[in-house]
C-alpha cells in the first residue's frame, strides 16, 4: 500500500485524477495570471519611457527653436506653447550683460519646456553672445528635470 493511501485512507484511486488535475488547474491559473501581470507592469513601464523621451525631444526642438528665434532677435521673449504632434513646447528666453576682460558679453538662457500627456522634460541652455561678432557660443546645457 502507498503511503498516499495510507495518508488519506483510500480503497481505490478513482478521486486522485480528479484531485490532481484540480491543483494542476488551480497552479496553471496562477502562474497565467503572475505572467499576464508581469506584461501589463512591462508594457506600461516602456510606455512612460516612449512619452518620456517624446517629452525630451521635444524639450531639445524647443532649444533649436530659441536659438533660431536669437539669430534674428536679441529680446527676452516666451515662445509658445505651441503644440507638436501630441505634445507641447514652452521656450522662455532671457538676457544678461555681463562684463568680461573690459568688454560687454551678453548671456542669454534659453530654458526649454517639452510635454507630453503628464510627462515633462526641461532643458535649459546659457549661450554668449558678444565680442564684436554676431556668433554665440554656448556656455552651458542641463537637463533640469529628467522626467523620473
Amino acid at each position: 500500500m502507498s503511503k498516499l493511501r495510507k495518508f488519506f485512507k483510500l480503497k481505490s484511486d478513482r478521486g486522485m485524477i480528479l484531485l490532481t488535475g484540480v491543483m494542476m488547474l488551480s497552479f496553471l491559473g496562477l502562474f497565467g495570471s503572475v505572467i499576464l501581470s508581469r506584461m501589463i507592469t512591462d508594457a506600461d513601464a516602456s510606455m512612460r519611457r516612449v512619452v518620456t523621451a517624446r517629452a525630451f525631444y521635444l524639450a531639445d526642438a524647443g532649444i533649436q527653436w530659441g536659438r533660431k528665434h536669437l539669430v534674428t532677435s536679441s529680446t527676452a521673449i516666451t515662445l509658445g506653447p505651441t503644440t507638436v504632434g501630441s505634445g507641447t513646447i514652452t521656450v522662455e528666453i532671457s538676457n544678461t550683460s555681463i562684463k568680461f576682460n573690459g568688454s560687454n558679453v551678453n548671456v542669454y538662457r534659453i530654458e526649454s519646456t517639452g510635454t507630453v500627456g503628464e510627462s515633462e522634460r526641461v532643458i535649459e541652455e546659457f549661450r554668449r553672445r558678444g565680442g564684436g561678432t554676431d556668433k554665440d557660443f554656448l556656455l552651458w546645457r542641463e537637463m533640469v528635470d529628467d522626467g523620473f
